[in-house]
């Protein structure tokens, strides 16, 4: 019989939602140890023979020269856990407590409040990271923000999606049931006011207005509607991700570029996130999405290769350098 996940979630959500809620009323040592129960679980998913999980750690760590995949995996489902907590607690209690925990890189907030004092806008561009979408309340507190949000197609979702976001604090465009030129009118009028736009950009299918980059060494199908808005509006696209050290959600940013050649804007962001990626794996877990799982796939050594004892390059696997949130859509991010 075929799973058709999109009808479990439409299906989950509201329950979810409500224990979500009981469990934000709990001491924070038992709400903690709920949920490491529940990650308990999916740790365990990890030792499935010959599993996605596993299989796509391991390609993951052949591709960046690394050696520790279960550590990777062990330490994204942590933060997992903690970005959940943090969602029941923003839903019950308000965002303070997220705030509080919340922090972003020194260099990128006075990059940032030089924009809003020129009142300049900016694109934000991150992957998809556990985080994500948390970060955002505390880039509010610092400039205009704009997320681009591709809401759930189910209409109860919807609306319980919008609950969290008002919670959260900064403005949000819906980029999922809008027509795609309304949705670019409604970017173009947030960058001219000001505003820092924030999308998730991580997606590497070919679709309407995509345009071809390189990743670890592989093709990918990136969007373009990012740098071609830069080049036409004259405003910088900021590559970032979203540290965590356990509950402590952190925002970094690269330096920000503009850049007329749309190929070369692009790819630049690209390549920030294939630094990030090799830095803060852990972080990342939209490296277990089937498209992302069969680009590592392709750029592992072959299984052949490793069996007959060929040498996988070594990085330093504790290398951190410091240097942020949110959604697209098929116009695509």
């Amino acid at each position: 019989m075929k799973i058709h996940f999109r009808a479990v979630k439409n299906v989950i959500a509201r329950p979810l939602h409500r224990f979500g809620y009981l469990l934000a009323g709990l001491p924070p040592g038992m709400g903690s140890a709920v949920m490491g129960s529940i990650g308990a679980l999916a740790k365990a998913a990890y030792f499935v023979p010959d599993g996605h999980l596993s299989r796509t750690m391991d390609n993951f760590c052949h591709v960046a020269g690394r050696s520790d995949p279960w550590p990777i995996f062990s330490r994204m489902i942590n933060n997992i856990e903690h970005a959940a907590l943090h969602f029941t607690s923003l839903y019950r209690y308000g965002r303070e407590e997220l705030l509080a925990q919340t922090a972003i890189d020194p260099r990128l907030e006075a990059e940032l409040r030089r924009l809003s004092g020129e009142k300049k806008g900016g694109i934000i561009l991150v992957p998809h990271c556990a985080g994500a979408v948390l970060s955002s309340a505390r880039l509010s507190t610092v400039c205009q923000t704009v997320l681009l949000v591709r809401e759930p197609k189910d209409p109860g979702r919807g609306r319980l999606l919008l609950e969290y976001l008002q919670k959260l604090g900064p403005e949000f465009i819906f980029a999922r049931n809008a027509p795609p030129a309304q949705v670019i009118r409604n970017i173009v009028r947030a960058l001219k006011e000001g505003k820092i736009v924030v999308g998730t950009t991580d997606l590497v299918k070919a679709d309407t207005d995509t345009i071809e980059t390189r990743i670890f060494d592989e093709r990918i199908h990136s969007p373009a509607w990012p740098a071609r808005l830069s080049a036409r509006l004259d405003v910088p696209i900021i590559p970032g991700y979203i540290h965590m050290q356990g509950r402590q959600i952190t925002l970094l940013g690269d330096e920000g570029c503009l850049d007329q050649d749309i190929q070369r804007s692009t790819q630049r962001w690209v390549s920030s996130f294939e630094k990030r990626f090799r830095q803060y794996p852990s972080d990342w877990v939209f490296m277990l999405d089937k498209n992302w799982a069969r680009i590592l796939a392709m750029a592992a050594p072959p299984k052949e290769a490793l069996a007959s004892g060929t040498k996988v390059a070594e990085t330093d696997a504790q290398q951190r350098v410091p240097a942020m949130p949110f959604h697209g859509r098929k116009f695509t991010s």
